[in-house]
Parts: C-alpha cells; structure tokens; sequence
C-alpha cells in the first residue's frame, strides 16, 4: 500500500505508530508500551473540522503537529501513514522518506479520501493531493545518522526513526543450500516478512518472520498445508520441513482497496539498500529478466514506478490457493516446488464486477 506524491492510487492507511524503536534479539523491535486510542468523540470532532482539503500546506501543518516529538517508520518502505476525519470525510495518508529523496532533502506527503466499508465497494478511484516538500516549502530534512531523520516545519522538529532490525538472517526457519537471505521487510499489515531468493530457480519469494511475537492468529483453510490470517487475509504455506510459512496469497480486494493488507511488494529494504548493505538490483534482474539499465538500485524504473515484488497469488476466492496441490502434484522437488507455490498471478475474474456500479471519487 501506497500514499503519498508517487503516481498510484492514494488510498487506506496504517494509523501512526510513534515511539523510538531499537533492535533486540533477532531482529525483535522494543517498542514502547501502546498509549492511544481511537475515541468516537474524535472521530466526530473530526468530521465537523473545517480544514481546507485542497490545500496542501494546511493538510500538512495540521498533521505534522499531531506528531510526537520522535516518531517509528516501521514499514521498510518508509511510508510513515496517518488518518484523520475532516468536512464529512476519512483522510488517509503518508509522510514518506524514500532513500532517493533524502539525498535531495525532499520529504514526500500525500493524502486522499478513503471509503469505509470494502464489502460494499469492489473497487473505487479516489483523488488527492500530494508533493515533494522542501525548504522552499518551509519543510527541512536533516540527516542524523543513517537511520534517524530530523524534518523540521514552522518551529518545530520531529525525529523519525526508520525501520533498522539488522540483518540476521531467519533464525527459526531453516534456508536450503541453494537460498539465499536477501533482506528483512516490515509491512505495514504489522507483519514482518524475509525475503528469500532460490538460487536454483533464480526466484524471490517471502517468509513470514517467526522469531518473534507475530500479531496473526491462523485458521485452516481446507487446503491440505495452508492457512489464512484472521486479520489480514494473507494466505501462508505451512513448509514443516523448513520450519516456515510462506506467503503464496493475498485477498483481491485488499489489493484493488490498496489498503494495508495489500501484501508486502512494496516493503523492500530500502534503508540497507541506501547504507550499501544489500544488493537488491542483482535479486530483481535475476528473479524478473531485467536489464541493468531497465531499473535502478531500489527497483524503480521509468519516471516514478517500482517493480512490484508480489511472488504470490492475489485470490478472490480461497480456491484459487488450491494451486498447492497442482503444485504438490506436478513438482516434486523443493525448488520447483517453490517455485511453483509462489508463482505471481494477479488474475481479476470476469464475472467480478458483474452487477456492481463502480463509483469514482
């Protein structure tokens, strides 16, 4: 999921997380104690505040003064995402600090309406705002250290502190000869994933991060070795013998949503991309074909579009993860396997919008 001034849809977001984070063992965050809550008294305090939509610098001071002091960007991607309610309407949004940006001390910021309810809308375009600030814009980036940011506005400065796990590879799941580990990611479901890279097949595909606490609670599917988040709809292949889950589905309509379970493709890890730590180009053109020249360092290509690293099956009903058992059938050794299970697919049904009136905002 994606906000702010890059050309996509500017849709839902994770509410902002705040507080300092430091690694622990294996990559563990310690995070503060949660603090906040959501009150319906503000939610329609926000309905009713007259705040000028259409203007950018105004959206921006009102949410750049409801931060704290020092904030987490805990997705890889360095979106720090927000909501609010203003004039009637739920805002979604993100601060974002992409590392090409931060070079150029340019802070991106974005917002748009969102909708409410999923069930009702299969699909919906909304509008939006959204920028590159800088100084010219009264907006000041400083660089404190490779992993910690000051942005200042108006007199005031907010420390955000990106995503910095390490780089220890899994520790409970166990890697074949021919794996490689590439990076860790945090998603912005609040799932952390590995992400893996076969060198037999020259495929990427992701793992759910397992040595910590993970805040998921799984159910069987009926699918022989798969199960399915309860909150995020994120589908898992349980691989016993390598003591791992990995991912091999996302829920269509939380990807057509571009809500925050709309899978991990876009939680590289950029920050060890910045620092020179992970090579990340070599993984994309050995897993997609790419040309050097096709992509940068982060997988960008063209003015403003990133490769999409979705090695799993966007599915709209759960019999479309039965491609474990073809796969079960057709590949019997590991690697093809894999290969197999995590293949990307992003197939809409026809009939899916059959009777829907689609609604553009």
């Amino acid at each position: 999921m994606r906000t702010s001034s890059r050309p996509v849809l500017l849709s839902i977001l994770v509410l902002g997380l705040a507080g300092a984070l430091t690694a622990g063992c294996a990559g563990e965050p310690e995070r503060p104690p949660a603090r906040r809550i959501v009150t319906n008294e503000a939610f329609i305090n926000g309905l009713y505040m007259g705040l000028d939509l259409t203007d950018q610098r105004e959206v921006f001071r009102f949410v750049f003064s409801q931060l704290d002091d020092e904030v987490t960007v805990y997705p890889s991607e360095n979106y720090y995402y927000f909501e609010f309610t203003a004039r009637g309407k739920t805002l979604a949004g993100s601060i974002s600090l992409f590392p090409e940006d931060r070079d150029s001390a340019r802070v991106g910021f974005g917002y748009a309406t969102r909708l409410e309810d999923k069930a009702r809308h299969k699909r919906y375009f909304n509008t939006g705002e959204g920028a590159k600030l800088t100084a010219q814009d009264g907006v000041r980036l400083e660089a404190l250290d490779a992993f910690t940011y000051a942005v200042r506005f108006e007199g005031k400065t907010v420390r955000f502190h990106l995503y910095n796990p390490g780089l220890e590879p899994p520790q409970k799941a166990a890697l074949r000869p021919d794996e490689r580990f590439v990076g860790p990611s945090f998603d912005e479901s609040g799932l952390r994933f590995y992400l893996l890279f076969n060198e037999t097949t020259s495929k990427l595909f992701w793992i759910l991060n397992e040595d910590g606490f993970v805040p998921e609670t799984f159910r069987t599917s009926g699918i022989e070795g798969v199960v399915i988040g309860d909150r995020t709809e994120f589908a898992f292949y349980v691989d016993s013998v390598q003591t791992r889950k990995i991912l091999i589905g996302v829920a269509g309509l939380n990807v057509l949503h571009n809500n925050w379970y709309d899978g991990p493709f876009d939680q590289m890890p950029d920050n060890y991309v910045y620092t020179g730590q992970i090579d990340l180009k070599k993984y994309l053109m050995a897993h997609y074909g790419y040309e050097a020249s096709a992509i940068d360092d982060y997988g960008n290509y063209g003015a403003a579009s990133r490769v999409p690293v979705a090695p799993y099956t966007v599915y709209f009903s759960e019999d479309a993860l039965r491609l474990v058992e073809t796969c079960t059938a057709s590949e019997p050794e590991p690697p093809a396997f894999y290969a197999c299970l995590t293949r990307q697919v992003f197939e809409i049904p026809e009939d899916f919008y059959q009777g829907v009136r689609r609604t553009f905002y």
